[in-house]
């Protein structure tokens, strides 16, 4: 029992770090170096690894394609995240997507305070999406989520699912999205590797679900898209993004926006090789606290 109280103790400390205080609160952090650059948007957005925001927007993506980043983050903390997908003759889509998060190294401590040992905590997702046409402007999608945490020997799974819509009108000027993410997953926290099944105990540790909805206009005078996003986290409040990006070259892109009023920067490039199409790009997240920004880097390849 002294040793799932010790854990639960670390992981009150360790998830503020991430997001909120909350439970796998690294679900709520964007990855993709554009996804960033935009203020965390992507609801309405498309890609291969888009079914981190919304399942169904996957459908945008054209043929094979696979996406890898890493994200340095304040505190000594790390988010790598790894796509691959297919579009199936532009009427279904499929995609599976991998995303880490670890908190690198803490030092362990007993009830006194005094240092007993090093504490591997990492996080993980898996998920597999999947996303249909319904008619020529409406996809829906499902992503469906394993995740599991590692607190040294103690480890917590749990399984749940997402579900999104995406829209097009105005011949592709204007897209739409919202996704309902997170549903009924509940960590569950057993000490049992420990102190054995007669002596074991349990704790639960609800994932909080979220409600999202975007918005993406592309202009037509000039290569410049405007996005802005609402999310409903926890139910409780209203978090708001935005961003913007252009192409004043044809395979350069810029991006700025604000996620909760931070401010976010970023730029990619695409160039074409003779079997694929290859892209790089940056972003920069500043933070709150006078704590050291977010830096992100992807690469990707279009087939």
């Amino acid at each position: 029992m002294r040793y799932l109280v010790r854990v639960l103790i670390i992981l009150a400390l360790i998830t503020p770090v991430f997001a909120d205080g909350e439970a796998a609160a690294f679900l709520t952090m964007p990855i993709g170096w554009e996804n960033v650059a935009l203020g965390g948007c992507g609801t309405a957005l498309g890609g291969v690894g888009s079914g981190w925001f919304n399942p169904a927007s996957i459908q945008k993506m054209k043929g094979l394609g696979v996406s890898s980043g890493y994200s340095m983050l304040a505190l000594d903390r790390s988010l790598y995240n790894l796509s691959a997908g297919w579009n199936i003759k532009n009427d279904a889509a499929v995609a599976l997507t991998w995303v880490h998060a670890d908190a690198g190294e803490i030092s362990g401590r007993d009830i006194s305070g005094n240092y007993t040992d090093q504490l591997n905590y990492g996080e993980d997702a898996i998920f597999l999406t999947f996303s249909k046409v319904v008619t020529s402007d409406l996809s829906v999608g499902v992503n469906a989520k394993y995740l599991q945490a590692r607190l040294n020997e103690i480890t917590a799974y749990v399984a749940g699912f997402d579900l999104g819509i995406h829209g097009e009108l105005l011949n592709d000027q204007l897209a739409i999205g919202v996704a309902y993410q997170n549903i009924g997953m509940k960590y569950q926290w057993n000490s049992a590797k420990v102190y054995g099944t007669e002596n074991a105990s349990n704790s639960d540790e609800s994932i909080p679900s979220n409600l999202r909805g975007g918005i993406l206009y592309r202009l037509k005078v000039v290569p410049i898209g405007i996005t802005a996003e609402t999310e409903y986290y926890k139910f409780e409040e209203f978090k708001f993004r935005g961003g913007v990006f252009g192409n004043p070259v044809e395979d350069i892109t810029l991006a700025a926006g604000l996620d909760d009023l931070l401010p976010t920067f970023g730029a990619g490039y695409k160039f074409d090789a003779d079997f694929c199409k290859f892209g790089v790009g940056y972003s920069l997240r500043l933070e709150r606290e006078g704590l050291p920004p977010r830096h992100s880097f992807n690469i990707s390849a279009e087939f």
